[in-house]
């Protein structure tokens, strides 16, 4: 029971009137109706163009980098994109994922302003989530949250498709309803609404993504850009039964572009990476075969596992400045008696050396090491000393796992033999690190050795 006296934390594993034109003479603004008909068509040529440039960046080559929008530090997400932009625009294509049921419909931190200050990207996807509602895995998640929902009531009573009552089950009218919010918010790529696909009814759960799937492509322009978004926990990677019942599903599909997102158990540490070798192997098995059949694959919320990913077959994935935005992981909640003091909040960097977020102290004692540096980013070179802002740390993050990005996709021998490279440079410097600056806990990266097992 709730007592009166505890704080409760849910912790991530990883929130002018119109003019009187009326009144003036008709005749004086004859040509209004053929100006506005010419404005209208010129409108569409500029939203034909923009789903024109989101399309190529699906079409393979160029890996694509999303950044999930945040619910805290959000606004530095348009520095990163230019920065990461001004660095790699010949060797990444570029995305931002806004969150709809979390986010408002306009104002100043609504979708379309985001989607306004990002517009460098070209990709940007208004994610319906409808995996959250209620009826669909919603209760879980708030279970995990302690009551609390995913979505909540704050914005996602905003949205209508989010919290109307489909008692008889899904409906083409529905999910008609979640592509015409994604497009009335400016989105260039439009996801199917991703419902729960529920391991103990295998049949039913793939039946309706294929219903939606066909309801939304139905609702589609021949112009516009849509990808099979599916939601699913993670033993549809790790039981050879549903794996191989998913993937027959997502190959006899016409569709060429799957958003795949994946419910991790709890991870060890909130900006830890996954460790758990049969995920990983579902994941390698998912992303070649995707590969081999000409199907772009997108992993979002997956931070670097999805590049490690990239190298086995993956197109793209996302990561973000929250651990929520990193890892879409099974929650906790911890409770702190109100009359306990709350402990001092821990100050972490990512470090590129290492492909992995450690404290700052431990980072800076890795950075005076023999050939090592501390990051000269511009969003850590704004860090102010004895201070620290999690918002450029969050920046300095998207912008190194960027470089990352680029570098194994830029390798001479192609970009797994560059991933490899990259993951072997960080396991041999943790190895000779590790006796200098011990590297335990929450400092430790094990995935290296995971990953290096599966990039052979």
């Amino acid at each position: 029971m709730e007592r009166d006296d505890e704080l409760h934390f849910v912790v991530d594993t990883a929130n002018a009137e119109a003019s009187d034109a009326e009144t003036i003479d008709e005749d004086f603004f004859g040509w209004d109706s053929e100006a506005e008909a010419d404005t209208e068509a010129f409108g569409d040529i500029i939203e034909e163009e923009r789903f024109a440039e989101a399309k190529e960046c699906l079409q393979g080559g160029k890996p694509l980098f999303l950044i999930q929008r945040s619910h805290q530090h959000a606004a530095l997400i348009p520095a990163a994109l230019n920065h990461i932009n001004t660095a790699h625009n010949s060797s990444l294509n570029l995305g931002v994922v806004a969150p709809i049921p979390r986010m408002r419909p306009s104002g100043a931190s609504g979708i379309p302003t985001f989607f306004r200050n990002t517009e460098i990207a070209p990709v940007q996807i208004a994610d319906p989530e409808c995996f959250a509602r209620p009826d669909s895995y919603g209760a879980v998640l708030a279970d995990q949250r302690d009551g609390k929902p995913f979505a909540g009531p704050s914005t996602s009573t905003k949205w209508p498709y989010f919290h109307r009552n489909l008692s008889s089950g899904w409906t083409a009218d529905w999910v008609a309803d979640v592509i015409r919010v994604q497009r009335e918010q400016g989105a260039t790529v439009f996801l199917t609404p991703g419902l729960w696909l529920n391991p103990a009814d295998r049949a039913e759960s793939l039946r309706v993504l294929r219903d939606c799937v066909s309801w939304a492509r139905a609702e589609t322009r021949d112009y516009e850009n849509l990808a099979v978004n599916v939601t699913i926990p993670y033993t549809w990677l790790t039981t050879e039964r549903l794996r191989d019942s998913l993937l027959a599903e997502l190959l006899d599909m016409d569709e060429e572009v799957f958003y795949v997102r994946v419910r991790w158990p709890l991870l060890a540490q909130p900006y830890g990476q996954l460790a758990s070798p049969e995920i990983l192997d579902g994941y390698v098995e998912l992303a070649s075969v995707c590969e081999e059949n000409d199907k772009f694959l997108i992993l979002p919320n997956t931070a670097l596992t999805g590049w490690a990913a990239l190298a086995w077959g993956a197109s793209g994935f996302s990561t973000g400045i929250g651990s929520g935005e990193r890892a879409f992981a099974d929650t906790k909640v911890i409770k702190i008696k109100r009359t306990t003091p709350r402990p001092a909040p821990t100050n972490r960097t990512f470090r590129r050396s290492l492909l992995h977020v450690v404290d700052v102290d431990t980072d800076s004692r890795l950075s005076a090491l023999p050939g090592q540096s501390v990051c000269g980013c511009e969003f850590c070179r704004a860090q102010t000393p004895g201070l620290w802002d999690k918002a450029r740390a969050g920046a300095h993050y998207l912008a190194t796992v960027a470089d990352a990005v680029a570098e194994a996709s830029d390798y001479s021998r192609g970009r797994r033999a560059g991933t490899r490279a990259i993951a072997r440079g960080a396991r041999d410097f943790r190895d000779s690190a590790s006796a200098i600056v011990p590297l335990s806990g929450a400092n430790d990266p094990k995935h290296l050795d995971l990953w290096l097992d599966r990039l052979s």
